[in-house]
């Protein structure tokens, strides 16, 4: 450039560490409209409904049907495998297919097999349902959901709005589904899901459809996204990465969370009573994630969150009161809705097809499935203190691969 010239041309943001999104392009951004970003995370709800409700309906099973601890795993793993498998299959479709019409089938799918579900009493029969409600149902739908905010201009904030609404319907599924399913048994469980999968279909007019994906996926940039010949597919695939560590830490102090109130000396029900709590308060987490959004890069928030994090699974063992377990877990969950978003939206801005984040989904499903697993195998005796470690060091690893992708050489968003 001589002197005198002006530099025009426009210098690209690291995706991974955050952008700030120009207002002109998100008015230009079809998946920016507040329907279809309220269609994007109602269906985001439909997909984790089946996690959100796995415990109510295993002792639904149980005490309704009988069925034993193998019959109910069997049950409930075919569902969850099925959402999971269902996100690396709309890697594949997610280019190619109507978005409403996958959105539209996989609610009918929903409904279909919940009605179904609520009157079968055979095992087999009942996981072979599970699993089309979680492939081609909450699985689907889940992947339109990640579609639409992939294509929008405000990941983080988006991605926030998705988790809040997320751990509210969980803390709602709490408290109403048991005494439903007391009453009615499974049909108390999957009948709800069937009612709220029939009020998100009146949303389905504002699901993208190929045309608006078509116009979406011209040569014209979105804001806040990497051009697609800029890093390739590394960059995502490093972000989904450090999803997967986070949830496998997360999975890990998660699945023993009520055995370590209660090995604090809390009752069951006490400890069940913090952890309630704390979800409830967790929320706030998204909601300031969903704030801050577009304010200034990630390295910032995620770093400070992830610390925090690793400090309160450190600080979840030894004798509690309520009021201490309580306080802890919901510092912990905070930080965990809070830093959701982020890690999430750095897949989004790194992936300009697509074909990366619809992998979100199996990224945290096989991270709070290997969780458990690992520290299940670290334990010795009585202690619980494998499942802090593993938490702590999922926390710590997925810092340092978010660090080393986030601030690689010619960044320009440090936070």
């Amino acid at each position: 450039m001589t002197t005198g010239e002006i530099d025009m041309e426009p210098k690209q943001d690291n995706p991974i560490a955050g952008s700030q999104v120009a207002p002109s392009a998100e008015a230009r951004n079809p998946h920016d409209r507040p329907g279809t970003v309220a269609a994007a995370v109602a269906f985001s709800c439909i997909g984790v409904f089946g996690i959100l409700a796995a415990p109510i309906l295993a002792q639904a099973l149980g005490s309704q049907l009988g069925f034993g601890p193998e019959q109910i795993g069997r049950i409930v793993s075919a569902e969850i495998f099925g959402g999971a498998l269902a996100s690396i299959a709309a890697s594949l479709w997610i280019r190619s297919l109507d978005w409403r019409l996958a959105g539209g089938l996989a609610i009918i799918v929903v409904i279909a097999a919940n009605l179904l579900s609520s009157f079968q009493s055979d095992a087999n029969l009942l996981a072979g349902l599970r699993f089309v409600a979680g492939f081609a149902g909450q699985g689907t739908a889940f992947a339109v959901a990640i579609g639409i905010i992939n294509r929008s201009s405000q990941h983080d904030r988006n991605f926030a709005f998705s988790i809040a609404a997320q751990v509210s319907v969980g803390v709602l599924t709490l408290l109403a589904l048991p005494p439903l399913a007391q009453r009615f048994g499974v049909a108390g469980v999957l009948l709800p899901l069937a009612i709220l999968a029939a009020a998100v279909l009146t949303l389905l007019p504002w699901v993208p459809d190929s045309a608006t994906r078509a116009a979406a996926d011209s040569d014209e940039p979105v804001a806040g996204r990497a051009p697609a010949a800029s890093g390739g597919r590394g960059p995502a695939i490093a972000a989904l990465a450090c999803l997967l560590i986070w949830c496998t830490g997360l999975g890990g102090i998660w699945t023993f969370l009520l055995r370590i109130g209660e090995a604090g000396g809390l009752s069951a029900t006490g400890a069940g009573q913090a952890i309630a709590i704390s979800t409830t308060v967790g929320v706030s987490g998204a909601l300031a994630a969903s704030w801050l959004a577009g304010r200034g890069g990630r390295v910032l928030p995620v770093g400070v969150a992830l610390l925090v994090q690793a400090g309160a699974i450190l600080m979840l063992q030894g004798d509690f009161s309520f009021l201490r377990f309580a306080v802890t877990a919901a510092v912990f969950q905070s930080f965990w809705n809070f830093t959701g978003p982020y890690l999430m939206g750095s897949v989004a801005s790194a992936d300009p097809d697509g074909r990366i984040s619809v992998l979100i989904p199996a990224a945290q499903t096989g991270g709070f499935a290997l969780g458990p697993f690992l520290a299940g195998q670290l334990m010795s005796g009585d202690s619980l203190l494998a499942a802090n470690y593993v938490g702590a060091a999922g926390c710590g690893l997925a810092l340092v691969l978010f660090l080393a992708t986030a601030l690689r050489p010619g960044s320009r968003a440090r936070g």
